[in-house]
């Protein structure tokens, strides 16, 4: 059975359709009904299906069975179905480990068919009258009467009987339903209490109290549906379509807003990244814009260092390196035999009695005060006669011009 909390009901009456509205934690109150437009407002439509398009066959099953099954299998062995009729199980009770279950066929009614898209749930009217302490309860949907029994307020069988008129054939008809019910041990007795409801007359209720001998309560206006909060839904086949299309459509409506929410997160996500990212490329601009203002003064004053360096620089003048590279000499074996000097470059060649003595002139230049500016390379002594080896190394300043520039 289905819960839901319902804000509308549409059920048959003696001479058309029933609309009540259920306003929050008050009483349902019938309101004026003309057509299906008028329902456009309504969120949660209960549909009472009209009893004439539903079969009602109670059955007692083994606990364990599936009712829908059983009940279709049970209907289809009495040929009680109709084409295209959807078959339902209502379980009614337990007893001594069976069930009892209400085996439902409903067929499409050309009078309810306007409303099954509106309707997000179905019952069968007897289930919407409080039986109290009655036993049976007799009504009219059209011009037709119809009546339901009851055992322990939980409702066990129902009919249109198709009967225009309350008489002796109305009473043979339940009086027959009641015996056979009983002798299936769906009633535990014969009915002593029924309830009369609608616009009947005096004659109408004197014969139902004598044809069938039980006690007769009359409601003349039709009482408000009695709402459980759980419904059986025996939708129709067209019904049953309707939920279904009805179903997909807002499966595809929550995958939709689904899909559309997460890229907009997505979208959301990569625009605050971008944002973000914005605001840091602003931010090194203006640092950049800083550096730039920053690096120009300090270009500008290694540009004019470089120009008065040759002026004022005692390692700028070929004399004063030449003095600083002599004395570096480690003795008379070691003399120099070339020196150039241009544009930040120091080139020196020479001889010596040994490589160990070439070796110790190159560390001795490296770390002369006057020529540590220089960057220092030297090439693999090469020996060139007996106690003579040649030697050259050469002396980069980080200013020195390369070939290219």
């Amino acid at each position: 059975m289905n819960r839901l909390t319902a804000d509308a009901v549409l059920r048959p009456g003696r001479t058309g359709w029933e609309f009540w509205k259920v306003p929050n934690n008050s009483d349902p109150i019938c309101e004026a009904f003309i057509f299906p437009k008028s329902l456009g407002p309504v969120r949660h439509l209960i549909l009472a299906v009209p009893t004439r398009s539903l079969l009602a066959v109670p059955v007692w099953i083994s606990s364990q069975g599936d009712p829908i099954e059983l009940a279709d299998l049970e209907l289809s062995s009495r040929h009680l179905l109709k084409k295209n009729a959807e078959v339902h199980g209502i379980p009614i009770l337990e007893k001594d480990g069976r069930s009892l279950i209400l085996a439902l066929s409903s067929i499409d009614d050309d009078r309810a068919q306007d409303y099954y898209s509106k309707a997000k749930t179905f019952e069968f009217p007897a289930r919407l009258w409080d039986p109290d302490a009655e036993d049976v309860i007799v009504w009219g949907e059209w011009g037709e009467i119809c009546f339901a029994f009851y055992r322990e307020k939980k409702c066990v069988y129902f009919t249109c009987t198709g009967e225009i008129a309350i008489g002796s054939a109305l009473c043979g008809i339940i009086t027959r339903t009641a015996m056979r019910l009983l002798s299936e041990g769906v009633l535990l007795r014969m009915p002593a209490r029924l309830r009369l409801i609608g616009d009947f007359s005096f004659e109408d209720r004197t014969s139902l109290r004598d044809g069938l001998q039980v006690d007769v309560e009359h409601s003349p206006v039709a009482p408000p549906p009695f709402l459980l909060g759980s419904y059986t839904n025996p939708a129709p086949p067209s019904a049953k379509l309707e939920m279904e299309k009805r179903t997909r459509w807002q499966k595809f409506l929550f995958f939709a807003v689904g899909g559309i929410a997460f890229y907009a997160l997505v979208l959301l996500l990569i625009s605050g990244d971008l944002l973000v990212r914005r605001i840091q490329f602003s931010k090194l601009a203006s640092e950049l814009h800083g550096i730039e203002e920053t690096s120009s003064g300090a270009h500008k004053l290694v540009t004019e260092w470089k120009e008065f360096r040759a002026a004022v620089d005692p390692a700028a003048f070929a004399i004063d390196q030449l003095a600083a590279v002599a004395t570096e000499i480690p003795g008379e074996q070691v003399r120099l035999t070339q020196y150039s000097f241009d544009s930040g470059r120091f080139t020196i060649a020479g001889e010596a009695a040994d490589v160990t003595q070439a070796y110790d002139f190159f560390e001795r230049i490296k770390k002369a005060p006057l020529l540590q500016d220089y960057d220092w390379t030297s090439r693999q002594p090469q020996l060139v006669g007996r106690n003579k080896v040649r030697f050259e190394m050469e002396g980069l300043r980080p200013d020195a011009k390369t070939s290219e520039e």
